[in-house]
């Protein structure tokens, strides 16, 4: 069977690269020996069938502006994909419009698609974190932040783990966890940085479309290049200096 991923506006959100996202996830499956199909949706565009993956990044104000009309004409079928179990991960920007609305100043407040609730300022100063880490059911996810966002989750809504070093929501916590979608402020890209998570989400959208997601020794040669990566933002953290390795 075909698993088949959705990449939402990559021609409007991709600013800190999270096009990487959708790449490490095809990468690994391919990896594995399963059957993927890469699609893209732009404004304008009709949504393909229920995907197995949809992934959507970041993006400057103006770009999620731009945007707000067409959120709006999906957002029942977004809402609709993550309450089937439709595994979603959003990063940034894209995170912000999936929440409940976005505002940007007092008088200015964008509708979005309501797959996480809660809601975002997007009016705060901005805020840039090199080494930002999250604690998390995954272990340590790292990579960066960037942004004007303050997230506002409903106090029964799982975050995706606890801030180590930056901001995140706001309040000690990073992103949100609803059904099988992710939220998020890590970039890096996130999947890149965090293959961890990156399989955590294959592995629900594989046993979704009935299929096993096994890695094997080329997945841990591609970790290893990974962990390099990793190991740079990691000795960035207070206190968080790696030991070599033997």
């Amino acid at each position: 069977m075909t698993i088949s991923v959705l990449e939402l506006y990559p021609a409007h959100l991709s600013l800190n690269g999270d096009v990487g996202n959708r790449t490490a996830l095809v990468r690994r499956m391919r990896l594995a020996g399963l059957d993927v199909a890469e699609h893209a949706y732009n404004p304008g565009d009709e949504l393909p069938e229920t995907p197995d993956i949809v992934t959507i990044g970041t993006g400057t104000s103006s770009a999620q502006r731009s945007l707000g009309f067409d959120i709006a004409r999906i957002a029942p079928r977004l809402a609709e994909w993550s309450a089937d179990g439709v595994v979603i991960f959003a990063a940034g920007a894209g995170f912000h419009l999936l929440s409940g609305s976005v505002r940007f100043s007092s008088d200015e407040v964008l509708p979005g698609a309501g797959v996480f609730a809660g809601s975002v300022d997007s009016s705060r100063p901005r805020t840039i974190t090199e080494a930002f880490a999250v604690e998390s059911d995954f272990g340590l996810l790292v990579g960066t932040e960037n942004h004007t966002s303050v997230f506002v989750g409903r106090p029964d809504q799982k975050p995706l783990g606890r801030v180590r070093n930056g901001v995140g929501n706001g309040d000690g916590t990073d992103g949100a966890v609803v059904f099988n979608s992710y939220g998020t402020h890590l970039h890096g890209p996130a999947l890149v940085l965090n293959p961890a998570l990156a399989d955590h989400l294959i592995a629900l959208a594989a046993s979704r479309a009935g299929e096993d997601y096994v890695k094997n020794d080329e997945h841990v040669a591609l970790d290893k290049t990974v962990e390099l990566a990793r190991s740079i933002l990691i000795n960035k953290l207070p206190g968080g200096v790696q030991k070599p390795r033997n």
